[in-house]
Parts: structure tokens; C-alpha cells; sequence
């Protein structure tokens, strides 16, 4: 399931990794090391509750990265967007169970390819509401993955290709937001430099401002570990200083660009491409509920596309319903190993 919170301000948030749900068909054929799902990044939406404050459009898709990774690229052979092991090289299947070739296309059709349609969608109908769009690929990650994060993950990541995805005073911006403040360390394209969503989708000559925005996860969760349940001390304050970068992302598209000239609208269709130190930053604290007023606010607004069900519309600008992303899908999906 995709899920989607249409805004009307010229940010939009994309996490492909917080879902967690898992077809009967996969989940039985994984070993206990998959079934922990220590990859994903938990209870990231948590964290992004406030996006109607903002009014910024979040997508994000309910399906766990173990099924499909929807930040790597697909057509190269690898597979590598069906993972069969963890980050740190675990293997998640049991023997014999790995994903075929049949099954792997099965869940491209079914997840990735409906979600990237539905992510240029949005991102053609701000483009052209609004000239400049900034894409925030919003994940998190556990601090210390043996082999991935070396000697730990900063509490913050950006990643925007080296400048190449967004203007560079853009990611200074981003960046700044978040320096000076306590507890919080910072690394600029060096954990996280952007994938296929960040690398593929930003365009900043077209006005598209791609960034990779990764978050440790002892930055909200009270562990990093299961049942990885957030920390109510640690999301309220990770949720201003979000609230405060993301108004400054938001001020920044309404400034002219160096010419003096304002943003130029266009659309953006392109197909993705194949190819510290704990102690200073939070303390501990009870685990956090969801705000009342802030959850119903999100079930009323939020616009869900099933893959599966080819009937499901969505609603376009016009406020006419619209087609849903999947009419090509198969009807009754196999996931089966091979």
C-alpha cells in the first residue's frame, strides 16, 4: 500500500523504508535474523506527524524494504532492490527460500513501479503549482551496523550527490539548520550521498532539489533494537528542530534564483534509472502516543493507493478521481520462491 498526504507548500517528504508490512508468502520463508526487521526505519512517520503544520505532501509505502528496496535501482540483474541479507550481510531467507526472478518482476510490478509513479506525480503537480519543489528521501538507520557505519553514524546525514542533486546554498541551508546545536553531529556527503530517489529525481536546473536526509536512530527511539519504540523526549525535540529546517526549506523557494529571475515551472516524468557520542544528545524518557488531533488530521487527509486493487482511484488536481497506478498489475500475485 502507498500512502500519500498531499500538501500544497513546495516540500515533499519520501520515506521508503519505514513500512513494515510483509506478504504471508515472503514472511514464512524467512529465517529469525529476517524476521527482526532491523533495517528498516522504524517508526519513522512518528516522527514526520507534524507535516500538516507545514502543509508539506509526504508519500511513503507500507511495504518493508526486506520485500523491496525502493531507494535501489532495478533492470541491472543484481536483485539488490529484493535484498537476502541484512546491511551488515546476514542472511534474512531461509536455505532455499531466496527470490527468483519471476517473483522479483512480480514485486516490481506490484510495489516499486506504483510507487515511483505515484512519487513523480506529486512531483509534477507541485512543480507546477509552485516552479521549485525540494525532495527530502527521509531514512533512518541504526547507529552502529558493522561494516556500514564504521566507528557510528552521525545523528544527522545529508546526502546531495556531491551538489550535483541541489543547489548547494539549498543543502548549506539544510545543513545549518541542524549545526551548532547540542548533542546533534552532522556529515554532508559522506554516510549518505544519495540514492536512486535523490540521484535520479534531482533536477535542480528543472527546479527539483533532491536531498538524502538520514537520521540515527538513538535520535527518537529509546533503542535501537526490537520493538524499537520511540522515546518521548527525544521525538519532541527532534520534531522542532525538523519543524525549524523544513520552514527555512520552505522560505528558501520563494527567494528568486542567482539571476534575480523567479522559478520557472515544468514537470518532472523521468523514469528512475537502473543502474558521537550518546551521552551528550537525549535522555531517556517514556515511550510516546500519537497525538489525538494530529492522527485524525492524517487518516482524513491521507489518500491510499493499493498496487492490487486496479480499481483504486485517486483524486487529481481538478478534483476529478483518477485512474489508480496499477492497471497493468497482475490480479493474483504469486511471490513464491522459485
Amino acid at each position: 500500500m502507498i500512502l500519500v498526504n498531499e500538501g500544497e507548500s513546495p516540500v515533499i517528504l519520501c520515506l521508503p523504508h519505514s513500512g513494515t508490512d510483509m506478504p504471508e508468502a515472503v514472511s514464512k520463508r524467512l529465517n529469525a535474523t529476517g524476521r527482526l526487521q532491523a533495517d528498516l526505519s522504524w517508526q519513522l512517520d512518528r516522527v514526520f506527524d507534524f507535516h500538516h503544520i507545514l502543509n508539506v505532501t509526504v508519500i511513503r509505502s507500507t511495504v518493508s524494504r526486506y520485500v523491496i528496496d525502493l531507494d535501489k535501482p532495478v533492470g541491472n540483474g543484481d536483485g539488490e532492490h529484493c535484498p537476502v541479507t541484512t546491511l551488515d550481510g546476514k542472511r534474512i531467507y531461509q536455505e532455499g527460500e531466496e527470490p527468483g526472478p519471476t517473483e522479483i518482476e512480480q514485486r516490481e510490478l506490484l510495489f516499486y513501479d506504483p510507487f515511483h509513479k505515484a512519487l513523480r506525480h506529486q512531483l509534477d503537480r507541485l512543480t507546477k503549482k509552485h516552479g521549485k519543489v525540494i525532495l527530502l528521501d527521509c531514512q533512518s538507520m541504526r547507529s552502529h551496523i558493522k561494516g556500514v557505519t564504521g566507528k557510528g553514524l552521525p545523528l544527522v546525514s545529508v546526502g546531495s550527490m556531491d551538489g550535483k542533486s541541489t543547489d548547494p546554498d539549498l543543502r548549506n541551508l539544510l545543513v545549518g539548520s541542524f549545526q551548532g546545536l547540542p548533542g546533534f553531529t552532522i556529515s554532508v556527503d559522506e554516510h549518505a550521498k544519495g540514492g536512486l530517489i535523490t540521484r535520479t529525481l534531482g533536477q535542480p536546473d528543472r527546479g527539483v532539489h533532491a536531498m538524502s536526509l538520514l537520521l540515527a536512530q538513538r535520535a527518537y527511539l529509546r533503542h535501537e533494537s526490537p520493538p524499537f519504540e520511540p522515546d518521548k523526549t527525544r521525538v519532541e525535540r527532534l520534531r522542532e528542530v525538523l519543524q525549524d529546517m523544513l520552514t527555512r526549506l520552505i522560505d528558501w523557494t520563494a527567494l528568486p534564483d542567482k539571476n534575480g529571475n523567479e522559478a520557472s515551472s515544468g514537470e518532472v516524468s523521468q523514469e528512475p534509472e537502473a543502474d558521537s557520542d550518546p551521552s551528550g544528545e537525549m535522555s531517556d524518557d517514556e515511550v510516546v502516543a500519537p497525538n489525538a488531533e494530529e492522527t485524525e488530521h492524517r487518516q482524513e487527509a491521507e489518500i491510499e493507493v493499493d498496487p492490487v486493487d486496479a480499481s483504486q482511484s485517486t483524486s487529481n488536481d481538478s478534483g476529478e478521481p483518477e485512474s489508480g497506478v496499477s492497471d497493468e498489475l497482475p490480479e493474483k500475485p504469486l511471490l513464491v520462491a522459485e
